[in-house]
């Protein structure tokens, strides 16, 4: 049955078109194949006027393309000529679609006409939706295309390949990583066909759009942007953001997805304005732009710190600038909004406020960022109306099968042993929502077993899925850093990676800068082909991946980024931690940052505990197994169990580690005297009683 995706201004046209697929669909219930309704769209080069298909349907048994006419014309031929060229210069722009300088299918080119108009000669006119049957069938071809033929097709049409930004990779070494990231980038790309309704469908109200990490909502929004330009040249149109490293990103697949569509033209900045959330004198930002426009002061991180505590600096700048702002003007025809878990209602609803009355709003979100809390609050919550259209995206593209479910069972804690479940998502509704299946119903108190089929977790990276993710233990921190050293210096040479290819993410965020410092030392050595390692955000904040060097951040830096082999350290400091779920959860979200390898390293007794976890998802088979899924009443009491130390108690201890720090600095203690004051200990023979008391209770 053909999938309807997209919609047409037009009314009447829409009736028409729907009738159409109705029709088709009741005479071949088995075709196999997509309608997409306005939509492909193209500017006319020489008017910069809009030309937009009809309709366009491809599937398994032919390509056909529509002009729906409402009102009569002069010559319906000259209107199927044009769109014949547009459509198959398009097609011709993919080298995978050629075949000795010929199209490897036929396109078939049909006007639809209420009004009775003269046939022409080779050209197909239909007035009847039973005439358009007839012509299908007579046009349709002998032998339906192969799933491949038919997905590139429909990859030319969707414009899709170029999604994955594609390196330079000639001469790699068959079999190595090098050679597996190029393999899998030389497949030719096509959007799903939720991610084509994220794009095409009307934007006219509130949007969602939802899915896990990796499921391709940057490139959906990005996309989107653009084909939101070609349809409304006039609108100005933004796309916003928490990290400031994702600002590189959302530039670079804007320009291309722009480019590729106009023939290497570049988008109107003005037009399409990319800029992170908050702003500055110095950098654009939403917030800043609104303020400035409504004659507000606007707050810098400072000032809001000061004013609304550090958590909810921006939240509580945006509640200003809402109560303050007693009349907004329209500032922006669309808003897209992307991480927009990291926002709450007060910067929505500020977006809100800036779009006019017909509130063209998108956000995308991840589902299930905290895996202990729904990631979002419902729409009603946060904008008091109900959204026009919400869009899930289930399948992920990022990461491989066994790197997600490893990411959720170590981030809930699911195969601890003697203490179990540290958190577990609030509904059961959202393993479907991120593509997990079960064989049977998930009932509370009930056997579960979850996994995920090549549907939701497609086989992109050709290789052995056992070799996908690891994890380390070491002996100490030195022993940790000469292993991953070894690693590195395996990728850059038989692996044949860049340093771009590979990202450091260390769990120890204090201790960070030092870390990275001890390991820059040794990478200088020529072995290492004078690689570095550089910290994330030192130049500016939109600093993050380097061409010849190796990337070193903390999780929040890496939030939105992605690379091939994703190497985490400090691992342990997730176990026995003081915030126990927000370290599960920054240890789940380092995980997914891999679309390649992973590889989680650590040392002493902690990491021992990471790595029986992994172990026990290895025995099964890389599935979430629930012997016992948690009722309504077990799931309440995992929350008060594994409560992360309050706010409060935690500054007070960084205040501490801060004191103890300066006076190490000074050289007016040792750690052995520090350890004996704060313990209230005498010797270095109590202070190791000490720890042997504290392992046997974690035991």
């Amino acid at each position: 049955m053909l999938k309807n995706i997209g919609s047409i201004e037009n009314e009447e046209k829409e009736k028409i078109i729907e009738e159409i697929i109705k029709n088709l669909n009741e005479k071949y219930p088995n075709i196999e194949g997509e309608a997409y309704i306005g939509y492909p769209i193209y500017i006319d080069e020489y008017t910069d006027n809009k030309v937009s298909v009809d309709l366009a349907i491809i599937s398994k048994i032919g390509v056909f393309i529509f002009n729906v006419l409402t009102e009569p014309v002069t010559d319906y031929a000259k209107i199927q000529d044009d769109i014949y060229v547009k459509v198959e210069n398009r097609f011709r722009k993919q080298p995978f679609l050629i075949k000795k300088r010929k199209l490897i299918f036929d396109i078939t080119i049909v006007t639809y006409s209420k009004e009775k108009l003269e046939k022409q000669e080779e050209n197909l006119i239909a007035f009847s939706s039973d005439e358009v049957l007839d012509i299908i069938d007579q046009n349709k071809v002998e032998d339906e295309y192969s799933d491949k033929i038919y997905n590139n097709i429909l990859s030319g049409l969707q414009e899709a390949y170029g999604i994955n930004q594609r390196n330079d990779r000639e001469g790699v070494t068959e079999g190595s990583k090098a050679y597996l990231i190029s393999e899998m980038n030389n497949l030719i790309e096509k959007y799903d066909t939720r991610q084509m309704e994220a794009i095409l469908s009307d934007t006219k109200g509130i949007q969602r759009i939802r899915g896990m990490a990796g499921s391709g909502k940057t490139i959906v929004l990005a996309r989107k942007a653009v084909e939101l330009h070609m349809a409304h040249r006039d609108w100005i149109i933004v796309v916003t953001y928490s990290t400031r490293a994702l600002k590189k990103q959302l530039e670079n697949l804007i320009a291309r997805f722009y480019a590729a569509k106009n023939d290497g033209a570049k988008y109107d900045k003005t037009k399409i304005k990319i800029m992170q959330a908050w702003g500055s004198a110095t950098s654009a930002g939403v917030y800043y732009e609104i303020c400035l426009r409504h004659g507000v002061s606007p707050f810098n991180f400072g000032q809001a710190k000061a004013r609304f505590t550090q958590k909810f600096a921006f939240s509580g700048a945006c509640m200003e600038a809402i109560r303050e702002i007693k009349n907004f003007q329209k500032m922006y025809d669309c808003i897209l909004i992307d991480e927009a878990q990291d926002f709450d209602k007060n910067f929505m609803n500020l977006c809100l406020n800036v779009l006019g009355e017909e509130k063209r709003l998108v956000y995308a979100y991840d589902e299930l960022q905290k895996l202990n809390e729904e990631t979002m609050p419902m729409p009603r919550e946060i904008f008091g109306q109900e959204i026009s259209n919400d869009t899930p995206l289930t399948v992920c593209y990022r990461n491989q099968a066994n790197t997600i479910v490893t990411a959720h069972a170590i981030g809930m804690g699911l195969y601890r042993k003697n203490n179990g479940l540290i958190q577990i998502p609030g509904s059961i509704d959202v393993w479907e929502t991120i593509g997990y299946t079960s064989d049977n119903k998930i009932l509370e108190g009930e056997c579960v077993e979850l996994y995920r089929t090549k549907e939701t977790s497609p086989e992109l990276l050709n290789c052995n899925s056992n070799e996908i993710i690891d994890f380390y233990k070491y002996s100490d921190f030195y022993e940790q850093r000469e292993a991953l050293l070894n690693m590195i210096k395996e990728n850059l040479d038989k692996d044949e990676l860049l340093p771009s290819d590979i990202m450091i993410i260390d769990m120890d965020t204090i201790g960070i800068s030092d870390n990275r410092n001890k390991l820059n030392v040794v990478m200088k050595d020529e072995k290492y082909n004078n690689v570095s390692i550089h910290l994330a955000g030192t130049v500016s904040p939109e600093d993050f991946f380097r061409k010849y060097s190796i990337v070193y951040s903390t999780i929040y830096r890496a939030k939105g980024n992605e690379a091939y082999m994703v190497y985490i350290v400090n691992a342990q400091r997730c176990i026995n931690s003081l915030a126990p779920r927000s370290d599960r959860n920054a240890l789940f979200t380092a995980i997914t940052r891999s679309k390649g390898w992973v590889r989680v390293l650590g040392y002493g007794e902690e990491m021992q505990t990471l790595c029986d976890e992994f172990e026990e998802i290895k025995k099964h088979d890389f599935k979430l197994y629930f012997e016992h899924y948690p009722t309504e009443e077990e799931q309440k009491q995992l929350i008060l169990n594994n409560k992360d130390l309050d706010k409060g108690a935690m500054s007070s201890l960084n205040n501490t580690r801060n004191l103890i720090n300066k006076l190490k600095a000074d050289g007016k203690a040792t750690d052995i005297q520090i350890i004996k004051e704060l313990f209230g200990i005498s010797s270095k023979e109590e202070i190791i009683k000490m720890l042997e008391n504290g392992e046997e209770k974690n035991e």
